[in-house]
C-alpha cells in the first residue's frame, strides 16, 4: 500500500466515520484494534481477565500484509449490500 495523500486521508476518514456505525455492532467484542473507544490497554486488561478465568491461551495477531491481499471484488460486493450510494462505493 502506498502512502495516501492528504485528500485521500480526508476521504478515508469521512467514509470510515460513516461506515463505522453501520458495521461496528457486528464486530467481535473480543477485538480491540482500530475500534472506537477501544485501545491496547483495554485489550491487555481483557487478556488478564481471561487468564484469571482459567483460560490458557491469548492470541495476538499482526496483520501486517493483510490489506495487500484483500479481495477487492468480494469487499465491494459485501459493502454494496448496505451501501447503495455509488459515489461512496467508487
Amino acid at each position: 500500500m502506498g502512502i495516501p495523500t492528504v485528500i485521500d486521508r480526508v476521504v478515508q476518514q469521512a467514509i470510515a466515520q460513516w461506515l463505522t456505525p453501520l458495521y461496528e455492532r457486528e464486530f467481535s467484542k473480543r477485538s480491540y484494534c482500530f475500534r472506537p473507544n477501544r485501545n491496547t490497554h483495554q485489550a491487555v486488561l481483557q487478556a488478564e481477565q481471561y487468564l484469571h478465568e482459567g483460560k490458557t491461551w491469548v492470541i495476538e495477531l499482526d496483520l501486517e500484509n493483510f490489506f495487500d491481499k484483500v479481495n477487492h471484488d468480494r469487499l465491494m460486493s459485501k459493502l454494496s449490500n448496505r451501501v447503495t450510494d455509488m459515489r461512496t462505493l467508487k
